[in-house]
C-alpha cells in the first residue's frame, strides 16, 4: 500500500500553511493544559457539584481521544485530509460554543466529549496534510516546528487561560478557541487542496474503540469514588476490576480481529513493547503531578488562576523546547541515554519540591522545580515517542504511532484521575503535597525496568 500512485498537492504558501495546521494542532494542547487552571474556577462556579463529577470534565477528554484517535486517522486518510481537518474544526468550534454556553457540568462534560472528539479528527488530519503537502526539503524545518508548536501550546494554555478566567470567568476557557477556529477554517481552503491515500484503510474494529472507552472510563470511576465511596467498597474494586477485564477484553479482540483498533501484533518489535509501556506509566507521573500541583497552588495556597498558569507554565515549555534539541541527536547516540537521567532527574527534582514545599507557598522554589521537572520532561518524553517507533518498517509508522497516542491519551486518565483525587480529598496542602508527590516518584521508578531495556543505537553492518 502506497501513496506514490496518488499526486499530493503542494501548498504554493507554504508559511501560511503550516501555521494553519500548527493552530489547528495547538488546540488539542491548549484545551488540554486549560483546564488545570480551569478545574478549580469550575469548582466556584458550581459548588454544589463534588469534585468526583468534577473531574469528569477533565477525564471524558482523554477518555473519548483514546478511542477515537485511530479511526479518526481512517477517516481522513479515505475522506480527505483537508476535509477532515475542517470538519473537525468546525466540530471544536460547536463544542466551544456549547462549552461556553453550559448551564450545568452535564452539559459541560458533553462539550468536553465534542471537544475530544474534533481533536481526534484534528490531530490525525493536520499531521497527515503536513507530510502529504509539504515539499521535501522543508520537512525537517516543518516538523521541527510542529515539535516546538506541542510544547509551547500546552505552556500557553495554563497562563492564557489563566488570565481570560481571572477577568472574564471560566467561559473563557472554552471563547478563546473561536479566534483559533476561525483562523483555521478561512486559512486551510485558501492554501491546501485536498490529499488523501492512493488505497482507501478499513475503518478499525468500531467495538474496540468502545471497549477502550469503558475500559478506562470504569478505572476512572472507581478512582474519583475512591473518597465517598472508600477503597475497599465494593463499588470501587468492582469498578477497577471490571475495567481492567474490559481491557483484556479488547486485548484477546484485538489479537483475533482482522482490522483492530490497536495492531496489539506490532508489540512484537522489542523497542514498541518497552517504549509504550514506560510511556504508560511515565505520563500517568507527569500528568497527575500538572493537573494535581495546579489544584494545590490555586485552591491550597490562594493564588490566582494566572498566577497559577504563570507559574505551572514552565513544566511544558522546557519540556517542548529540550524535547527538539534532544531529538536532533537522540538518533545517533540511540534514547536510552537521554531517558535515563530524565527520568532520574525527574524523581530527584520531584522529591527536592516535596521536601522544600508545605502550607506556606514558596514561589521561586516552585518556578525552578517546574523548570527543571520540565527538562527532565523534554528528555524522556519525545524520546520514548520515537523509541516506540524506532525497529518498525516505514510503511506500519501509523500503526506504532496510534499505539502510543492511544497508550498517552490512556495514561493521562489515569494520572489526572489519581491526582486530582489524592489533592482534593487531602485535610490540607502539606498532606495533598505528600500523597502527591509519593504518586509521582513512585510511577516514575516504575517506569524504569521497561525504559532501562530501550535501544536505539545504530547498528552498523549487513542488516
Amino acid at each position: 500500500m502506497t501513496e506514490a500512485a496518488a499526486p499530493q498537492p503542494i501548498t504554493r504558501h507554504p508559511a501560511l500553511g503550516l501555521t494553519a495546521l500548527v493552530t489547528a494542532a495547538s488546540l488539542t494542547g491548549i484545551g488540554l493544559s486549560i483546564m488545570t487552571v480551569g478545574y478549580p474556577a469550575l469548582g466556584e462556579a458550581f459548588p454544589g457539584v463534588s469534585d468526583p463529577t468534577l473531574s469528569w470534565v477533565t477525564n471524558i477528554f482523554t477518555i473519548v481521544g483514546a478511542a477515537t484517535l485511530v479511526p479518526a486517522g481512517a477517516l481522513a486518510d479515505r475522506l480527505g485530509r483537508r476535509r477532515m481537518l475542517l470538519a473537525g474544526t468546525s466540530l471544536f468550534l460547536a463544542g466551544s460554543v456549547l462549552g461556553g454556553m453550559a448551564p450545568s457540568v452535564g452539559v459541560l462534560i458533553g462539550a468536553r466529549a465534542v471537544l475530544a472528539v474534533a481533536s481526534s479528527i484534528i490531530n490525525t488530519a493536520a499531521v497527515a496534510l503536513l507530510l502529504a503537502t509539504m515539499a521535501a526539503n522543508r520537512l525537517p524545518l516543518a516538523i521541527g516546528i510542529w515539535a516546538v508548536a506541542g510544547g509551547t501550546s500546552s505552556a500557553v494554555g495554563p497562563p492564557v487561560g489563566g488570565l481570560m478566567i481571572e477577568w472574564f470567568g471560566w467561559e473563557w476557557m472554552f471563547w478563546l478557541n473561536l479566534p483559533f477556529c476561525l483562523f483555521v477554517l478561512v486559512t486551510v481552503p485558501l492554501v491546501y487542496g485536498e490529499s488523501r491515500r492512493a488505497e482507501n484503510r478499513a475503518l478499525p474494529d468500531p467495538a474496540g474503540g468502545a471497549m477502550v472507552a469503558a475500559a478506562t472510563a470504569l478505572v476512572t470511576l472507581g478512582i474519583v469514588q475512591s473518597d465517598p465511596w472508600g477503597w475497599l467498597d465494593w463499588k470501587v474494586t468492582g469498578s477497577i476490576t471490571a475495567g481492567l477485564l474490559a481491557f483484556g477484553a479488547f486485548v484477546r479482540r484485538s489479537w483475533n480481529h482482522p482490522n483492530p483498533l490497536v495492531e496489539l501484533r506490532m508489540f512484537r518489535f522489542p523497542n514498541v513493547r518497552r517504549g509504550n509501556l514506560a510511556m504508560l506509566i511515565f505520563a500517568s507521573s507527569w500528568f497527575g503531578m500538572f493537573f494535581g500541583f495546579t489544584v494545590i497552588i490555586i485552591r491550597s495556597w490562594g493564588w490566582t488562576p494566572i498566577e497559577g498558569g504563570l507559574a505551572i507554565a514552565p513544566l511544558a515549555l522546557f519540556a517542548g523546547v529540550v524535547g527538539v534539541l534532544i531529538g536532533r541527536v537522540a538518533h545517533r547516540t540511540g534514547h536510552r541515554v537521554f531517558i535515563l537521567p530524565g527520568t532520574a532527574l525527574y524523581a530527584c527534582a520531584t522529591m527536592a519540591l516535596w521536601a522544600v514545599l508545605g502550607e506556606e507557598p514558596d514561589a521561586v522554589a516552585f518556578v525552578v522545580g517546574m523548570a527543571v521537572i520540565g527538562v527532565a520532561t523534554g528528555m524522556v518524553f519525545p524520546s520514548l515517542i520515537a523509541a516506540a517507533v524506532h525497529d518498525v518498517p516505514p510503511h506500519q509508522y501509523s500503526l506504532a504511532t496510534a499505539i502510543n497516542f492511544t497508550a498517552q491519551r490512556v495514561s493521562t486518565t489515569i494520572g489526572v484521575a489519581l491526582g486530582l483525587t489524592f489533592v482534593t480529598t487531602a485535610a490540607s496542602a502539606s498532606r495533598a503535597i505528600d500523597l502527591l508527590m509519593g504518586m509521582v516518584v513512585v510511577t516514575a521508578l516504575l517506569s524504569l525496568p521497561f525504559s532501562a531495556r530501550i535501544d536505539t543505537r545504530l547498528r552498523h553492518g549487513p542488516s
